[in-house]
């Protein structure tokens, strides 16, 4: 696959992030080489490129524009220190007017420049990023197989959101701001040499001084960031397997498992936050003390300068100080900045990687190629994956000539389905020849399933063979019929059904070659003889290729090889030269049928007899007028062959429509939920946090005191110097003292406070989920791949009201405050101005925040492209294997289209923010001295205080601009805390009832109707009735859909009916509390869920006081003690995500004694066996008889020689039970249940 190796970063960039004061940075490591900041521009069209470069220009034309600022306010000082006496000087006046205008001059300007500046990168930025993501989704979806099989959906999903994220926020403003902070740094450092070279000269050392205290705060904290950020990847994916699988959690009662599990790795990022957020602030405050201490040096040698003959003027050191100390904040701004471009770089490099590599591999092609006829031939082929160490394929041979049936029986593991991914190229072969129409694939390209010539798909088509699938019956009954919109993965369907819709697709395209890879094995016994005959049918006139464990459908097949061990060990007479010559003419001789390897008595015939049912001849029926009436609908489609792509010719030439489901608006959510959010239990943390943030900010209030007292000293007589100059320098150093303080304790309590608001919402979000009934997660918008999207992303956007990003807007709000209230207390008429135009200001800015907020939450609830994305990576082989990549990369397109008008909407609030902020600062030096000359000229105020109330004034609007970055990740945090709100003010259900009765094992169910609530007029259960005594062995059995899983469900309490009873022992199972019944039933489902972590703790899961000696004994009764005791670890044995590390059978036998370990008094096995091959049914099947002793069992099973032993069958048709009794009574009766067993039976036909 990519490699995903950890990378230092270039010499260079670490050079940058020393010289920004950001030495701790250079210490990171990225997952690939970062590319050159042009190269992020990629997929950016030339309009997109010149935007984004005027957009550039006027981000650095504002930053030159901002040290003017200061000079003006220096000419300013200037004037009234040579007019110390301004009132009624007309000279005066007249001066400080011009400079007024040059102030409002740039006013409009910045106003202008940052408006656009913000537009054009925003807008480019989200043209880019959304152009860069669809090239990922659709390189994806051209990844062979062996790169898709060493990843995971969930982390292509999670690669594309990070990353793609990291982009954005690099991107655009984060950009903007390093070009803007470098333009603003560099000709601060300018201006200030040319007023003054002697006190900037002395500032100058800021900047390595500040490299090693903050490389030492990376040092001591790179140890603690880097477990914070494997800890909460370990809490993501606990999250991500609990949720995603909640009805397996809540079927064992392990919510307060998982939770426990959570709250462990929660504790551990409280500690490490705190332990961070100190060091962090310590440092951090440590670097203001330095320049402050270096602000004293350069006024004890600047400042006496002025007072010597032919020394440079009082002024300049006022420019030339202002100059450097805003050079010096804007240059501590620039390496978070830089980090943040370089990290979008290094997602860039990532993004490419999976780009490029898909660009090297053989693609979806629009040229249409002439139809293959279906000759096959594998010779001696080999191949192994590249994640194990042994050869799946050791010479594999086998041949099919145009129009065959194939098929393919073995045990799983064997090289069956591998050989189906060589054939289809999904995976590349290491040795050996593998012929297509006399063509070896690795020098053709032969595109299996892709495009070739003929006519267009039609309507009257897509009914045909939604009816030979048996697919019409029960899409007619659905609301919307064929366009009903599936839900995620297709979960509104039961597994029958979404089978029978598969093999409608693949029909549907009429291919020359039509490969079945257990086509089947989720349809009841009568729908699979139904389609079994329809897929005979329609594999008339071409290559048909099946595998199957259930051998029953292997009967009417003309050709079938028995593999092991990645070679065929039962076949006929064939050699190479044969294979050879099969592409030209037909066959002189064939492998073995069915009934041929039945005769044979080898392996073929031992796996049919452990599937055997036993039945007279006496109850053999006539064939079914259903099956005549689906063989004449495929005479019919076959009688005018024709080719078609995978989808109907609707959604071709509407991709847009696919489904647009209405999700909770902003205004639903209650607005006070960032703030009862925040609050919610921790009130003693975030008060400390909020206090020492809060007198953080009374930092640049000091400085406009500090900034009086040098006005003063300036403008004092030589004796009078010292004793002034003694005044500034204590100030300053008191200051540096201060800030220090203030800032690690800011630091610490708000790394603490942080980390546990955040572990309190995602603790109580998760209790609250898991605690949810089935229909919750039934919802679009409450889905589980929503939850855990919202669950896992959400909070970090939510951090940005409680860390580093908080403290900076709580400090400049502080600061906004204290400086007007100085202004006020100064100059009344000044002060009072000066509020309103803050207050004018910050109402502006606060109803676009709210707007923009409520954009943002309605952004994330219409956009349904990462959900999308998700689905897409699941089932990329699918895709692939239909060749419709091109439809589901237009029905991405049409999901970022959804929010396009909402983007733009965004993009203009979010510049209106940006432009207002950025532009208060020339804004406010006009009022301060456009109202306060006039003043100074009236006698009302001196020039000494003019000066230090301007100063008060425009620091106000700088603590406005300081804030400015943090808006857009406030934004978030709010829309965040309002999408987090619905899950986190959720309500426990209330489970009250009887919680000590201990049930025997008896049940009655009793005239119960049900329907889910997403499809409540379609009745799953109409009158179901159902009953066992204890001990009874009860199966269910009937076609797809008809309600036997959803009784299991019922039973587990994750629906309740609409009507009717279930009672056990009788009593009603809704006078009981779900938690007590779970803990008396176990469930054992088809696709067995174990979590992340040791054999021991999955069987332990949810039970009490169970020790390892209890999971020993369930595992003796399981089956599944040898081979565990056989692993390295035995039961602490890891057994991976999902369970990947174990096979099929080791995880069913697993699942089988997690069942046990409760000693249950009702085992309920949901297909417990079905997708297992014949010897591993027959030892999980064994397992499953040694469970069901001594208590109540249900069953459902489509394999019929699994359950023919139950004391009782019901036989389910919609929703209701139409036949009962034992198997020998159903035979007899010669009704349904008889015409399933006859459609299983094998023997020779």
């Amino acid at each position: 696959m990519l490699d995903k190796s950890k990378r230092s970063i270039p010499f260079t960039e670490k050079l940058v992030a020393v010289l920004l004061c950001k030495g701790d940075l250079s210490h990171e490591e990225f997952d690939a080489q970062p590319c050159s900041t042009a190269e992020l521009f990629r997929f950016a069209s030339a309009r997109h490129k010149i935007l984004f470069a005027v957009g550039i220009l006027c981000a650095a034309v504002a930053g030159l524009l901002m040290p003017i600022n200061q000079i003006l306010s220096g000419l300013v000082a200037h004037v009234y220190l040579n007019q110390p006496n301004a009132t009624g000087d007309n000279e005066a006046l007249t001066s400080v007017i011009h400079i007024v205008y040059i102030y409002a001059a740039g006013a409009v300007v910045q106003l202008a420049l940052n408006y656009f500046q913000q537009h054009l990168l925003l807008t480019v930025t989200n043209s880019v990023v959304d152009k860069l993501r669809r090239e990922y989704v659709s390189a994806v979806q051209r990844l062979d197989a062996q790169s898709l099989d060493a990843t995971s959906p969930g982390k292509l999903s999670a690669e594309l959101s990070e990353n793609i994220d990291k982009i954005r926020d690099g991107l655009g403003e984060k950009l903007a701001l390093v070009v803007r902070s470098t333009c603003i740094f560099m000709f601060s450092i300018v201006a200030a040499f040319v007023y003054n070279w002697k006190v900037s000269l002395v500032l100058l050392p800021i900047g390595p001084v500040g490299a090693v205290l903050t490389g030492l705060s990376g040092k001591f904290s790179a140890r603690s960031i880097k477990q914070q950020m494997d800890t909460s990847a370990k809490g993501a994916s606990l999250i991500e397997e609990s949720v995603m699988n909640v009805k397996t959690v809540a079927a064992c009662n392990g919510q307060e498992d998982v939770i426990n599990r959570y709250r462990a790795i929660l504790d551990e990022l409280i500690a490490l936050g705190s332990r961070v957020g100190l060091i962090n602030g310590f440092f951090e405050g440590s670097m203001f003390f330095v320049m402050y201490g270096l602000a004293l040096l350069s006024l004890l040698w600047g400042v006496p300068d002025t007072f010597t003959e032919g020394g440079l003027s009082a002024y300049s050191v006022i420019v030339s100080f202002g100059c450097i100390m805003m050079g010096s904040y804007f240059l501590g701004l620039l390496g978070p900045h830089m980090m943040t471009l370089l990290k979008a770089r290094t997602a860039a490099a990532i993004i490419y990687e999976t780009i490029d590599k898909a660009a090297t591999l053989d693609g979806p092609s629009d040229e249409k190629v002439a139809r293959l006829r279906g000759d096959i031939v594998f010779h001696d082929v080999r191949f192994k994956y590249e994640t194990r160490d042994t050869m799946v394929l050791q010479g594999l041979s086998w041949s099919a000539r145009a129009g065959q049936a194939v098929a393919f029986a073995g045990h799983s593991g064997c090289g069956k389905s591998t050989s189906i991914g060589l054939l289809t190229k999904l995976y590349e072969k290491c040795g050996g020849k593998i012929f297509v129409d006399g063509k070896d694939i690795a020098e053709e390209n032969i595109l299996l399933g892709r495009k070739w010539e003929g006519e267009g798909s039609t309507e009257k088509r897509l009914a045909e063979v939604a009816g030979i699938a048996q697919a019409a019956s029960f899409i007619e009954k659905l609301e919307h019929g064929f366009d009903t919109v599936l839900g995620e993965f297709g979960i509104a369907l039961s597994g029958g059904q979404k089978q029978r819709i598969a093999i409608a697709r693949a029909i549907f395209m009429d291919p020359p070659i039509l490969i079945l890879d257990e086509a089947t094995s989720a349809l009841d016994v009568q729908s699979e003889r139904l389609v079994q005959a329809a897929l005979n049918e329609a594999s008339v006139g071409r290559t048909t290729i099946s595998i199957a464990h259930r051998l029953s459908t292997l009967k009417e097949m003309d050709v079938i090889y028995v593999v092991d061990k990645g070679v065929v060990i039962e076949q006929g007479n064939q050699n190479f030269e044969y294979f050879l010559f099969l592409c030209q003419s037909p066959p002189l001789d064939s492998p073995r049928t069915h009934d041929e390897l039945l005769n044979a008595a080898g392996t073929y015939a031992k796996m049919a007899e452990r599937q055997s049912i036993g039945m007279d001849d006496s109850s053999r029926k006539t064939p079914d007028p259903k099956e005549e009436e689906t063989r004449a609908a495929m005479a019919r489609i076959l009688s005018t062959r024709r080719s078609s792509v995978a989808c109907s010719k609707r959604h071709k030439d509407h991709p847009e429509d696919f489904q647009k489901l209405e999700y909770t608006g902003a205004s639903e959510i209650q607005s006070s939920s960032f703030f009862r959010i925040y609050s919610h239990g921790h009130l003693s943390k975030i008060i400390p946090a909020f206090i020492f943030s809060s007198i953080r900010g009374l930092e640049i209030p000091g400085y406009t005191v500090l900034m009086s007292f040098l006005y003063t000293a300036l403008n004092s007589s030589k004796a009078e110097l010292w004793p002034s100059l003694e005044t500034v320098c204590c100030f300053s150093f008191a200051i540096g003292v201060y800030v220090w303080t203030t800032t690690t304790l800011a630091g610490y309590f708000t790394g603490k406070a942080s980390e546990s608001v955040i572990a309190t919402v995602k603790e109580r979000i998760l209790d609250r989920v898991l605690h949810r009934n089935a229909e919750y997660f039934d919802h679009p918008e409450t889905s589980n791949a929503t939850i855990v999207n919202d669950i896992n992303k959400q909070p970090g956007a939510l951090l940005a009201g409680l860390d580093g990003r908080a403290v900076l807007f709580t400090w400049c709000s502080t600061t906004t405050i204290v400086c007007d209230v100085i202004a006020l207390v100064l100059c009344w008429h000044l002060g009072l101005i000066a509020i309103a135009s803050t207050v004018l200001l910050l109402l502006g800015v606060c109803v676009l925040f709210i707007i923009l907020t409520g954009t943002t939450v309605q952004m994330a609830r219409v956009d349904r492209s990462a959900e999308l994305a998700l689905e897409i990576f699941s089932q990329t082989r699918t895709i692939q294997m239909m060749a419709v990549e091109h439809y589901f990369e237009s029905k991405y397109v049409a999901s970022q289209e959804a929010v396009k008008q909402l983007q733009r909407k965004a993009v203009i609030i979010q510049s209106a923010i940006w432009a207002l902020s950025t532009a208060a600062i020339y804004l406010f030096g006009l009022i301060s001295f456009g109202f306060g000359a006039p003043l100074v000229y009236d006698g009302v105020l001196t020039g000494q205080e003019l000066f230090v109330v301007d100063i008060a004034i425009e620091l106000s609007a700088w603590g406005l601009a300081f804030i400015n970055p943090t808006f857009p990740d406030l934004v978030r945090a709010n829309a965040a805390a309002r999408i987090l709100y619905a899950y986190f003010d959720l309500p426990l259900p209330n489970d009250s009832g009887d919680s000590t009765t201990q049930l025997s094992g008896a049940f009655a169910v009793r005239n119960v109707t049900f329907s889910y609530p997403t499809r409540p007029e379609h009745k799953v259960a109409r009158s179901l009735a159902v009953s066992a005594a204890a001990g009874d062995s009860i199966a269910l059995v009937g076609p797809s859909g008809c309600g036997k899983s959803t009784l299991i469900s019922l039973f587990e309490r994750f629906y309740d009916q609409q009507e009717g009873t279930i009672k056990f022992d009788d009593i009603d199972h809704r006078q009981m509390t779900a938690r007590h019944l779970r803990k008396q039933i176990a469930l054992v489902g088809q696709d067995p869920v174990l979590f992340q972590g040791s054999i021991a703790d999955n069987i332990l899961l949810g039970t009490e006081g169970l020790t390892i000696e209890h999971v020993r004994e369930a595992c003796r009764m399981a089956n599944a003690a040898n081979f565990i005791e056989s692993l390295p670890d035995a039961y602490n044995t890891d057994v991976g995500a999902r369970g990947r590390s174990l096979s099929g059978g080791q995880k069913q036998r697993i699942a089988i004694a997690r069942a046990l370990v409760r000693n249950p008094k009702i085992l309920l096995l949901d297909e417990a066996t079905s997708a297992l091959d014949g010897e591993s049914e027959m030892i999980v099947q064994e397992a499953i008889a040694r469970a069901s002793v001594g208590r109540t069992s249900v069953s459902i099973a489509h394999r019929l020689a699994t359950i023919k032993d139950a004391t009782r069958i019901y036989f389910i048709e919609d929703g209701s039970v139409v036949e009962c009794g034992n198997h020998e009574e159903l035979i007899h009766q010669n009704g349904k249940y008889a015409a399933y067993v006859k459609a299983q039976s094998l023997g020779s036909n």
